[in-house]
């Protein structure tokens, strides 16, 4: 990696917290330049506006997540198993999660919403991502006969990413973990009672 990529790579790092804490209308550039400890100049030096660095710190943070999700995942060899590590990553980590002020698709999802278009469109891509992650793992559950041939995995993948996001929501926003917990339990019930053969 050359001195100018780990550069960019240093500022997204240190921006990635503060877009996800402060979102992109209340992060300012007097709280870019504090965190990353560069000069305006230096900063735009390296990105040519605040949309460019926001969209590369909305990429870290979806990265490192699901970076996370992924070898919880692989750890487990049956689908139904798979659906319950993900499901349960959620609430296992939230203490680390709301510290680092939440999920980032569910922060960028409202913040970018109707002010920051090109930010909203990774953030659809980014939900779609995890929707068809979820729909993969019920697709291969079926063809290896760990997963109900009649399920629906599209379907399956929308409720569980709505489950998730509506539980984190409502737990960050209460400061109490049971709406997320009650919601993972919900996956849970719904992954043993409709999906396992």
């Amino acid at each position: 990696m050359s001195k100018a990529e780990e550069t960019k790579s240093y500022i997204i790092e240190q921006a990635a917290l503060i877009f996800n804490m402060h979102g992109y209308k209340g992060t300012t550039m007097s709280q870019l330049t504090k965190a990353i400890n560069m000069t305006k100049g230096a900063i735009y030096g390296n990105f040519k506006d605040k949309d460019e660095i926001a969209i590369a710190a909305f990429d870290y943070n979806f990265a490192e997540i699901s970076e996370k999700i992924r070898n919880v995942v692989l750890s487990k060899e049956n689908a139904c198993e798979k659906l319950i590590a993900f499901a349960n990553f959620f609430l296992d980590e939230f203490a680390i999660i709301s510290r680092k002020g939440g999920c980032p698709i569910l922060n960028a999802a409202i913040d970018s919403d109707n002010v920051h278009p090109p930010l909203k469109q990774r953030v659809a891509q980014a939900i779609e991502d995890w929707t068809n992650n979820v729909s993969r793992i019920v697709y291969s559950g079926i063809k290896r006969k760990q997963i109900n041939k009649n399920a629906k995995p599209e379907q399956f993948a929308s409720v569980f990413v709505s489950l998730i996001e509506g539980g984190i929501m409502l737990s960050k926003v209460t400061g109490n973990t049971i709406h997320l917990s009650r919601n993972i339990d919900h996956i849970i019930y719904l992954v043993n009672t409709e999906l396992r053969v």
